[in-house]
């Protein structure tokens, strides 16, 4: 790569990066950010917060829950789904 190379992508990448500077300092542009983010991950948040567990669990749980080791079943359930 001889130094003419070097001198145009220098001159690209400081006009890219200058452009997203201004671009950044814009209070719109965070406004425009965040709404189209909110757009994006929402749904997917929705979808695992409101999962339901399958049935035979559910039923486990309430057994623990009767018994007063609601919270503790709850915990081992989730660590065996995270090592897996």
């Amino acid at each position: 790569m001889n130094w003419q190379e070097v001198v145009a992508i220098t001159v690209v990448l400081v006009g890219l990066g200058a452009g997203a500077f201004l671009m950044a300092r814009r209070p719109s542009f965070w406004i425009e950010f965040g709404r189209r983010l909110g757009k994006i991950l929402l749904p997917l948040a929705w979808r695992y917060v409101s999962r339901r567990m399958p049935p035979e669990e559910e039923a486990a749980w309430g057994r623990a829950e009767r018994r007063g080791q609601g919270e503790g079943w709850l915990k081992k359930r989730w660590r065996q789904s995270s090592d897996r």
